[in-house]
């Protein structure tokens, strides 16, 4: 079973003692949104960080729903963006313009 957000946190916070993560004071992982360019930085900076596994256990326990934790964007607003975007075309769904005639 996963530990609670609590004990979590207290993990995280206490590697936080010894370590400062890349995203430390970088407004860019607590924005409202980013471009795929900001997404690829977040995702660059959490892979060289030494504590991602504390920061992914406190993000997954705490239902994070806001920022981007352990190099994964945690909001809503993003996955209904990338759920919608991926869907398939279905054949002949699509409409062509007809030549005109020359």
């Amino acid at each position: 079973m996963a530990g609670s957000a609590d004990d979590a946190w207290d993990a995280l916070n206490a590697a936080l003692e010894d370590v400062t993560p890349g995203c430390s004071g970088l407004p860019l992982f607590t924005a409202d949104s980013r471009t795929d360019e900001q997404r690829d930085e977040c995702s660059s900076i959490c892979a060289r960080c030494p504590i991602t596994d504390l920061c992914d256990a406190y993000a997954t326990a705490a239902k994070a729903d806001a920022g981007f934790w352990a190099g994964v964007e945690r909001s809503p607003k993003r996955r209904r963006t990338t759920s919608t975007t991926d869907r398939a075309v279905t054949p002949g769904t699509t409409h062509q313009q007809k030549e005109e005639p020359s």
